[in-house]
């Protein structure tokens, strides 16, 4: 997700793809039961209303989008294949 690397709080459901590995509830956005609007609402107004959680949140977002770098993925399929 791109707008992890920025640094922005994510919202999402949970049976977005990918969601699951790269967002950490509570930690650096939130998982959404599926389709559960109003659960969707009630969290992004509270990243809105509780700037101390979406400066957490984003600092955490920038920490965790490290792990997605070109880089460090390479790495992990070097040591893979090296395991292969």
């Amino acid at each position: 997700m791109k707008q992890q690397a920025f640094g922005l709080p994510l919202i999402s459901f949970d049976s977005a793809q990918g969601a699951k590995e790269i967002i950490q509830d509570n930690k650096n956005g939130f998982l959404i039961a599926n389709r559960n609007k109003e659960n969707f609402v009630e969290k992004i107004n509270y990243i809105v209303e509780n700037t101390d959680k979406k400066k957490l949140f984003s600092d955490n977002s920038l920490a965790i989008s490290k792990n997605f770098s070109k880089e460090t993925v390479a790495k992990e399929w070097n040591k893979f294949i090296d395991n292969i």
